[in-house]
């Protein structure tokens, strides 16, 4: 099992002057990104960190944000990321609290982030300007597959938040299995609809493995993806259901080879409604936060299905599926997470994960949901 830092640096290395990440008029190459990837894992270990701390990002939906994460993955830290302003009072601290960073990245401004800063003063504060001063750029040791390197969240509506422990082997197994699995476009150019720091973030490696770039809209909302599409003209667009449903009320989109979605299947009227504003380009990744993007996947042709096109797809390669009591969904395989940091126990019995999801299978091997299971 490769690790993901390795393939981090394999996949910067690869390739030099050609961009890497846009946002509006900013880009990255794939050296500069790498030296600013070096650069940060430099920064924190300047600062103290050492494998195995926690790392919680409190900061804009930018490439430094993907790079502080790919620093970490390479330096064998745990990467953690809350977006600016999305948790408030007592929910920001209480997040706090549960995630016990030992550096937290971010701007002064914030009073609740701030107080909690000021009560936890060995908690180490670094800035972007701490992280990107310029310095002799430092390559820390590969990371172990073994070692937990990101620490994400369930959303918490099916019950509390979970801290999901996920390692650098099953990172490097997600990314491997997007990248080999989907039907990218040669050298894409992909838009993300969404934060990096969230699920789709696991799509800036594969494509980078695959030599495209990645482009995050400047401006909010599907506002800002229309800009930066007009600007980037992108061949792959990335989107949650709920910024894909509010694009098929805006206008016609071109040069789109690939649109992949995740979260729910969608109703055959916006099927309809994306092949005829995108073509027939539809693509859904199914998975859950222990076990990102990889567990089921639905391609174009299966959108051209009558009953396909509900369904949450087959299986990705190397993923193990069986229905326990009820229809309940159990998975097996490379890319699933090793335990919770919070609350203390594991979604894991015997090599399976327990997915909560109560789903029927058909005769084709095509998973379809149901409900989720009682709690």
């Amino acid at each position: 099992m490769t690790a993901i830092g390795g393939l981090v640096l394999d996949a910067l290395r690869a390739r030099s002057d050609e961009i890497a990440f846009r946002q509006g008029r900013t880009e990255l190459t794939y050296r500069q990104a790498e030296r600013l990837l070096l650069d940060v894992a430099g920064a924190l270990a300047e600062s103290g960190l050492r494998p195995g701390d926690t790392v919680l990002q409190i900061r804009p939906n930018d490439p430094l944000q993907w790079l502080v994460n790919a620093a970490c993955y390479v330096a064998g830290l745990r990467s953690a990321a809350v977006p600016p302003g999305a948790l408030r009072g007592d929910a920001l601290t209480g997040r706090l609290d549960l995630v016990g960073p030992d550096a937290v990245l971010t701007e002064p401004g914030d009073p609740d982030l701030d107080a909690w800063l000021r009560a936890h003063p060995k908690v180490r504060v670094l800035t972007d300007r701490d992280l990107t001063a310029g310095r002799e750029p430092l390559t820390p040791p590969a990371a172990p597959a073994s070692a937990v390197v990101r620490l994400a969240f369930t959303s918490g509506t099916t019950g509390p938040v979970k801290g999901v422990e996920l390692t650098g082997g099953a990172l490097g197994a997600v990314a491997a299995a997007l990248r080999d699995t989907l039907p990218w476009p040669r050298r894409p150019r992909v838009l993300c609809g969404d934060s990096v720091s969230g699920g789709f973030g696991n799509m800036v490696l594969p494509t980078l493995m695959l030599g495209g770039a990645f482009v995050i809209p400047e401006g909010p909302g599907p506002g800002g993806l229309l800009e930066a599409a007009a600007e980037h003209r992108p061949t792959v667009l990335l989107a949650m259901p709920p910024t894909l449903r509010a694009l098929l009320e805006g206008p016609h989109w071109s040069g789109l080879e690939l649109v992949v979605y995740s979260g729910t299947s969608l109703t055959a009227a916006e099927v309809d409604r994306a092949h005829a504003l995108f073509g027939e380009v539809l693509c859904g990744v199914f998975g859950q936060v222990e076990a990102p993007k990889t567990i089921a996947w639905t391609g174009p042709a299966d959108h051209l299905h009558p009953l396909r096109r509900f369904s949450l797809g087959r299986p990705f390669p190397g993923t193990e599926i069986r229905l326990g009591d009820g229809g309940e969904l159990w998975v097996r395989g490379p890319a699933i997470a090793r335990a919770y940091a919070f609350p203390p126990g594991t979604p894991v019995v015997d090599g399976w994960l327990r997915t909560g999801d109560v789903v029927r299978r058909d005769s084709d091997g095509y998973l379809y949901y149901v409900s989720r299971v009682a709690p």
